[in-house]
């Protein structure tokens, strides 16, 4: 994970486990923290750490870096910095396990996993008739290359909190 700070604030990037993200919160009680919880249910921590003034989703961004930030508290210092870092936010208020476009892009991922389990299509198939289908940037499988770790967490997140088997993960994800 990395850490970007400056004045009284700590943004936390990366993929890390729930007890890593809290370790991160607990070592930085003097300070505003704002954290990628892209994995994760915002409203957990929250409830916890009153440090954590707010939340985003970067870990599946593309290349325009377009990332779902919620805070609790307006932080103008925070914005500046995101986007003096490139990113581009976007302001939600409604709070969910993965955030919007995280939690829509897994679920797509599964999709075309189970397409291929059960020989539908070819990746470089399913990937076309989704970019051209549909207007997709990426593919299925262009968009989780280096990022199933990411997407099996938050699968298993989101089965856990709804046990919805709509959540399971393929088993091309799992091995």
């Amino acid at each position: 994970m990395t850490n970007v700070e400056f004045d009284n604030i700590l943004i936390n990037f990366g993929f890390g486990s729930k007890d890593e993200k809290k370790h991160v919160l607990i070592q930085n009680t003097d300070k505003h923290v704002f954290m990628d919880l892209s994995c994760y249910d915002p409203s957990e921590f929250y409830a916890e750490f009153p440090n954590l003034k707010g939340s985003f989703a970067a870990l599946f961004c593309d290349s325009e870096k377009k990332i779902e930030v919620h805070m609790k508290e307006k932080n103008e210092a925070f914005i500046s910095k995101i986007k003096e870092l490139g990113f581009k936010p976007f302001e939600i208020s409604i709070l969910s396990c993965g955030f919007i476009f995280p939690r829509t892009i897994v679920q797509i991922i599964n999709e075309a996993h189970f397409a291929l389990e059960e020989n539908v299509a070819s990746k470089k198939d399913i990937d076309r008739a989704m970019k051209f289908g549909v207007n997709y940037p990426k593919g299925p499988f262009e968009w989780s290359e280096g990022r199933e770790k990411f997407v099996l967490t938050l699968l298993n997140e989101l089965f856990e909190k709804t046990l919805n088997k709509r959540y399971l993960p393929s088993k091309l994800l799992i091995s």
